[in-house]
């Protein structure tokens, strides 16, 4: 199979229906094709030598749509609007807040999460090479899996890469649980999405456990009414035998035997004490209260904490993406960043501050992540630019002439932040520098969203030339299994 594949030119504009169904055909055409079976890889500058995890588990806060780093992690000067002011001028939308980590400011509106910074670290200089323009999904993508679209492969994401490399940490909690996403099959978008938030060629063994609504959790493990568990024993029985009368062939392929221990890990965990974990009915009322911000983001942080107790190994707890909605501001940033702040600062907060005071922060990595960041936009129609995205632009050109026009809304994939807590990352540390003024450049330290997942791995113990072999060939955790820690970033 030829692997040189033709990236999208991501220096004109890409519409995204052509994108997804770029996707969609990618997807569809490599589903069908090829096994996976573990393997790892001969002497790559030492990277294969056994690591020792400082983390057993991972709770990925997911925040897709770019969020704005000058108004949330990497605050600038504060710069008040004022009607007809030139964008250059327009740094930062908030004022700074100090954190409970000498020397380490947050943007106002984060305070939960400024009283836990001691415990964490930022990153402030993640950037890539490729301008990811207009299109979000392709950004998605490669901060999801590590991987650039199309790959040559359907990608496994993160989450299931750690499901394959390091297995369930109860045998009755599944490795990759996904809280806060719809499941939606009629969506064009929310396809493509499962996908690279999917398992890819590792197949569906690997594939993460849904929870579109934590409040609701429990009922995804109940039977419906009138169906006893003697009941669904018999059919699922039946459906063994009947299962049992195919081809030899069909009875012994890889992918039926996989999807059957599916259906008998999600019967063996209705009668699992794990069950219990998915009812947050059973925490105290002030607890509840403290992660209900009206989105179900919030309940959502709470419901990790409780699998991370229960054995859960990998959770991702997403702030459902959709286009030009939630981060995804191209018009009024500065008043949608203060409703944006207010769903997301208690419940991870909450979040942290609860792990630690359980003993459970020192070997759970949290990570706060987007998919790239935001800029001064270069035309006066917020959102309107010429390219899909701004990494250039100074903001001398554009007047910001009301108040929906305050805000971060260029895409700016050259700088974004990311945020570490516990799982053997420092405390109370900042890592890079990115410029004062526009454009908001790395200036220190830059970083790439390789050498991260490098960094991510050794955490959790996965050398990151870890590989897996796929239609007669390896496919690694990192790319080319080349990725670096930052061992500047690691306690």
């Amino acid at each position: 199979m030829n692997t040189k594949r033709k990236v999208l030119d991501t220096q004109f504009p890409v519409s995204r229906r052509e994108f997804l169904k770029t996707g969609a055909w990618a997807a569809g055409a490599l589903t069908l094709g090829g096994s996976a079976t573990p393997g790892f890889a001969q002497s790559r500058e030492g990277l294969d030598a056994p690591v020792n995890p400082t983390a057993d588990a991972m709770i990925l806060i997911w925040l897709p749509g770019g969020v704005s780093q000058a108004d949330t992690w990497d605050p600038k000067e504060h710069t008040p609007f004022e009607p007809g002011m030139k964008g250059s001028r327009m740094l930062s939308t908030f004022p700074k807040i100090p954190t409970s980590a000498d020397g380490i400011f947050l943007s106002e509106g984060l305070e939960h999460i400024a009283k836990v910074m001691h415990k964490g670290t930022i990153l402030r200089t993640l950037t890539s090479d490729t301008k990811f323009g207009a299109i979000h999904l392709k950004a998605q993508h490669y901060l999801m899996t590590g991987y650039e679209f199309p790959a040559g492969v359907q990608v496994p994401s993160m989450g299931a890469m750690v499901a394959r490399s390091l297995g369930r940490r109860d045998p009755n909690v599944p490795a990759y649980i996904d809280i806060g996403r719809d499941i939606d099959t009629s969506n064009e978008e929310f396809l493509f999405i499962s996908q690279y938030q999917g398992p890819g060629f590792l197949g569906i063994k690997y594939a993460p456990f849904m929870i579109p609504d934590p409040d609701k959790g429990l009922p995804t493990l109940k039977a419906v009414a009138g169906m006893t568990p003697e009941r669904l024993d018999r059919r699922q029985k039946f459906f063994e035998a009947i299962s049992g009368l195919s081809s030899a062939e069909i009875r012994e392929s890889g992918k039926v035997k996989d999807y059957l221990q599916v259906v008998e890990g999600a019967r063996a965990m209705m009668d699992s004490p794990v069950k219990k974990a998915f009812n947050l009915a059973e925490e105290k009322p002030e607890t509840i209260q403290a992660y209900d911000v009206g989105h179900r983001f919030g309940l959502g942080c709470l419901l990790a904490r409780r699998l991370v107790e229960a054995g859960a190994r990998f959770i991702e707890v997403e702030y459902q993406y959709a286009p030009f909605k939630g981060f995804d501001t191209h018009e009024d940033g500065h008043t949608r960043m203060v409703g944006m702040k207010q769903a997301i600062d208690r419940p991870i907060g909450n979040l942290i501050r609860e792990l630690d005071e359980r003993g459970l922060l020192e070997r759970t990595l949290v990570v706060i992540a987007t998919e790239f960041g935001r800029t001064v936009a270069d035309q006066p129609a917020a959102g309107q630019e010429k390219l899909g995205f701004d990494e250039s632009q100074t903001g001398e050109s554009l007047i910001i002439e009301n108040e929906r026009l305050y805000g971060h809304h260029g895409h700016f994939s050259s700088a974004s932040s990311m945020l570490f807590f516990g799982g053997g990352f420092k405390e109370g540390f900042v890592y890079g520098k990115t410029a004062a003024r526009h454009p908001m450049l790395p200036i220190e330290k830059p970083v790439r969203l390789i050498d991260v997942y490098a960094t991510i791995y050794k955490a959790l113990g996965i050398p990151a030339d870890t590989y897996y072999v796929v239609e007669d060939r390896p496919f690694y955790v990192t790319n080319n299994g080349k990725g670096k820690p930052i061992e500047d970033l690691l306690a």
